[in-house]
């Protein structure tokens, strides 16, 4: 098994399962030390995360492409 990269969601560590694990294997959520496991929720989570993912990078392009050109000229 790989091991799985934790994922900061707001005050809390998303500590996704291992991929290709078994299902009884399943990811959890930290904060402060306390650890709760995710049962029936962590798939609805993962997917969420990737999808935020995904957002994240494509704002960071559009953000860094409308930085890089300007339609105004600066004052000299």
């Amino acid at each position: 098994m790989t091991t799985a990269r934790a994922v900061p969601a707001g005050p809390y560590v998303y500590i996704p399962a291992p991929k290709h694990s078994v299902g009884t294997v399943r990811g959890a959520l930290t904060k402060d030390g306390r650890l709760i496991t995710l049962m029936e929720t962590e798939s609805i989570l993962r997917d969420f995360l990737n999808v935020m993912g995904e957002l994240q990078a494509e704002a960071a392009r559009r953000w860094g492409e409308t930085h890089s050109w300007s339609a105004f000229s600066r004052a000299e």
